[in-house]
């Protein structure tokens, strides 16, 4: 059976409580949601790449997802993006350069988007 990333990551979020109640989805924020909620979206910046390779196959997969929050409450992203930055540490993925922090008048929000990381393990089948 192939193994998805993005339903392990989403499963890691969802099981955390300190991120309980907080609207967690993958690729776009609900649009149902009120602008006041603070929402969390998962979003993969592109398919997995073979990495690590050995005798003429790849033996691993790197993947890269941009985590965005936002919220009506700066202080609120902030929390939430500690929460989850400590989350993506324990799966294994870790921050990289880019990303967004601003007030977006437009949606009356202000949004934290950060771009993690990580490997698979040797020889798992993603």
């Amino acid at each position: 059976m192939i193994k998805d990333k993005l339903t392990e990551l989403y499963n890691a979020l969802k099981e955390d409580k300190t991120l309980a109640g907080i609207s967690i989805k993958s690729f776009k924020r609900p649009e149902t949601l009120s602008e006041k909620e603070p929402s969390i979206v998962i979003i993969p910046v592109g398919p997995p790449l073979q990495s690590d390779r050995g005798s003429n196959a790849s033996l691993s997969k790197t993947f890269l997802y941009q985590i965005n929050v936002e919220s009506a409450d700066r202080i609120k992203c902030k929390e939430l993006q500690g929460a989850i930055e400590k989350i993506m540490e324990s799966e294994g993925f870790y921050q990289t350069d880019g990303g967004l922090d601003e007030w977006i008048p437009e949606i009356k929000r202000y949004a934290d988007a950060r771009t993690y990381k990580g490997k698979s393990k040797l020889y798992d089948d993603y």
